[in-house]
């Protein structure tokens, strides 16, 4: 008795074959280029995020040191010490100090009248 050989399949199966191949390998390819990317894009997310951070610490520290030299201007014997040295302002004598009446403005005629 004789076994008959079946002939080698060729043509579809083969072809078959090789596009599964073809398609794992681009899938392979697709997976490890979009872990790639993702790492990179988190790699610079961290970048932006430190440089926003320092930005923002830059910042705070501007508002703090603006918040105080604001304080320092706004005290009275600041204001006072700076008319006196940069305008020579001084105090008024007795004679130039006038009283207006309750509720008279400061521009009005009776506030002029008084003087």
């Amino acid at each position: 008795m004789r076994i008959k050989k079946s002939p080698k399949i060729t043509g579809a199966a083969s072809t078959r074959g090789f596009a599964a191949t073809v398609a794992a390998s681009l899938l392979l390819a697709t997976l490890v280029g979009a872990h790639a990317w993702t790492r990179v894009e988190a790699t610079m997310v961290g970048y932006r995020l430190s440089a926003a951070q320092a930005e923002q610490e830059d910042l705070l520290r501007e508002q703090r040191e603006l918040e105080l030299e604001l304080a320092t201007r706004r005290a009275a014997a600041r204001i006072e010490g700076d008319a006196r040295k940069r305008l020579g302002l001084v105090e008024p004598r007795p004679d130039q100090i006038f009283a207006l009446p309750d509720g008279a403005p400061a521009g009005s005629a009776v506030a002029q009248a008084s003087r």
